[in-house]
């Protein structure tokens, strides 16, 4: 490879055409670069910390902004829970027959199921039997794998699991005497 020689670079700062630059002319220079490097990395520091800072309040606020949504979801839901509870606390005042009872409570239980359904709460399916969806509280003689029984019925909102629902499953007999 060719070497570039002191003549064939170009001046450095301090230096004119054609002539060297002094050593201490050259110490000076790399104090002022050196200087201003610092300068630099103080300058880049300080916004780091600025921009860490700024970050760190957005995490927090971000929290608190979640929280008060879960707050005021809550509280939307309570306030439409409070209208069935009136109805329960009217239900219990009335001097009403027993047949009308029924068909009152029968009332608040349908107006309730409909608001949660608007919500997005759906009961969970119960004719096959699914782990994701079902609890085996215990078996029975039956179609395998089938729900033979329901004991707690079980919820979903959206893909979420909100209670599992408690079921007895159905086991074959030929299969429970071959296990056992």
């Amino acid at each position: 490879m060719e070497e570039i020689s002191k003549e064939k670079r170009p001046p450095q700062a301090g230096e004119a055409q054609g002539e060297q630059l002094r050593p201490e002319d050259a110490m000076e220079g790399c104090k002022a670069e050196l200087i201003e490097a610092k300068a630099q990395a103080e300058r880049n520091l300080d916004l780091a910390k600025r921009i860490q800072a700024d970050f760190d309040n957005y995490k927090k606020r971000s929290q608190r902004d979640r929280e008060e949504q879960v707050k005021a979801a809550n509280d939307r839901l309570l306030y439409e829970l409070l209208g069935f509870l009136d109805d329960l606390d009217r239900a219990l005042d009335a001097k009403a027959s027993p047949d009308e009872f029924r068909k009152g409570v029968e009332s608040i239980n349908t107006n309730l199921r409909s608001m949660l359904q608007s919500k997005g709460l759906v009961e969970t399916p119960c004719e096959v039997f699914d782990p994701a969806l079902h609890e085996a509280l215990c078996v029975g003689e039956g179609e395998e794998g089938r729900v033979l029984e329901v004991y707690q019925k079980g919820y979903c909102l959206g893909p979420r699991v909100i209670r599992y629902a408690k079921v007895k499953v159905g086991k074959s007999k030929e299969r429970g005497e071959s296990d056992g």
